[in-house]
């Protein structure tokens, strides 16, 4: 179970490490296309493509990531109001709406994915991409998530700090 445990982890670091390589990608290639304009030669014709692809991947890649770290932006003013048994009920319903809407998430990415890929429709942008590697972000991402706000529902760290105002869960 152990070895199960640091696996997982090491996916979601993993996973949030390529979006961060993704977001290099992007700036590198920024400075890179802005130069060669500056320099008078034609813009990266397939650059603003593979930037929009890499925003696409590297948030669903880390949003997991950012779940586990509780990087989202939470405000807590309400439920610190309400007293501790109300507060954790609170906290429990919204894991399961998490949970649910990841699944919703999950299952239209499925099923949009198998409809691109029955149809063998293409992205065309100028690079031709197969449309169904745009929705696999989609399952795999939120499947993640709400295996992440699962770890919560289950008792496994809390989303919320406890205490208005505070940064200490970044």
């Amino acid at each position: 179970m152990k070895l199960l445990s640091r696996a997982y982890d090491g996916l979601i670091v993993g996973l949030a490490i390529l979006a961060g390589l993704m977001l290099v990608v992007i700036f590198v290639g920024i400075i890179a296309d802005v130069a060669i304009r500056t320099l008078g030669y034609n813009a990266l014709q397939w650059y603003s493509a593979i930037a929009e692809y890499c925003l696409l991947f590297s948030t669903m890649l880390a949003a997991p990531w950012l779940v586990r770290l509780r990087g989202h932006v939470v405000v807590e003013s309400l439920t610190m109001a309400m007293p501790p048994p109300v507060r954790w009920a609170m906290a429990k319903a919204v894991y399961v709406l998490c949970i649910v809407l990841c699944g919703l998430f999950v299952y239209y990415g499925f099923v949009e994915m198998q409809l691109a890929l029955d149809t063998g429709e293409l992205d065309l942008r100028s690079i031709d991409m197969p449309k169904w590697i745009l929705f696999l972000p989609f399952p795999l991402g939120f499947t993640l998530v709400a295996i992440e706000f699962g770890r919560y529902l289950l008792g496994f760290g809390s989303y919320y700090t406890g205490t208005v105002g505070s940064s200490e869960s970044l």
